[in-house]
C-alpha cells in the first residue's frame, strides 16, 4: 500500500520498520486467508499467475461472516498480500529468464 500511495507519509515505513517487521495478531487473518486461497487464481498455459479471484475472496469472507467495512478491508488487505506475492513471483521469473539468457 505504501508504494501505491507514496503521497501518504503515514503509510511509508521507516528503514527500521522494513528490516524489523514483526507480524501483529490481526495480520493472521490475512496470512491464513492467503494460504487457503493462493491457488484460487488463473495460471497461464505458458507460465505466469493472475491474482486470486474476487469470487474466491468473497466466498471466503462470506464463510467468515465478514460484511460492510470488514469486507472492504478484507478485500483491500488480501489484494495487498496477493500483490506482493505476484510481485515476488514476477521478480523471480525475470531473474530466471535473465540467468538463462547468459
Amino acid at each position: 500500500m505504501a508504494r501505491a500511495n507514496p503521497h501518504l507519509e503515514w503509510l511509508q515505513p521507516t528503514d527500521d520498520e522494513v528490516e524489523d517487521f514483526e507480524p501483529e495478531p490481526w495480520h493472521d487473518l490475512y496470512f491464513r486467508a492467503f494460504d487457503d486461497l493462493r491457488f484460487d487464481r488463473f495460471y497461464g498455459a505458458l507460465g505466469g499467475e493472475g491474482p486470486i479471484t474476487y469470487l474466491a475472496k468473497s466466498r471466503y469472507a462470506e464463510d467468515l461472516g465478514l460484511s460492510g467495512t470488514d469486507l472492504r478491508f478484507f478485500h483491500l488487505f488480501m489484494n495487498v498480500v496477493d500483490g506482493e506475492h505476484l510481485s515476488q513471483v514476477g521478480e523471480r521469473a525475470a531473474a530466471s529468464k535473465e540467468q538463462r539468457g547468459r
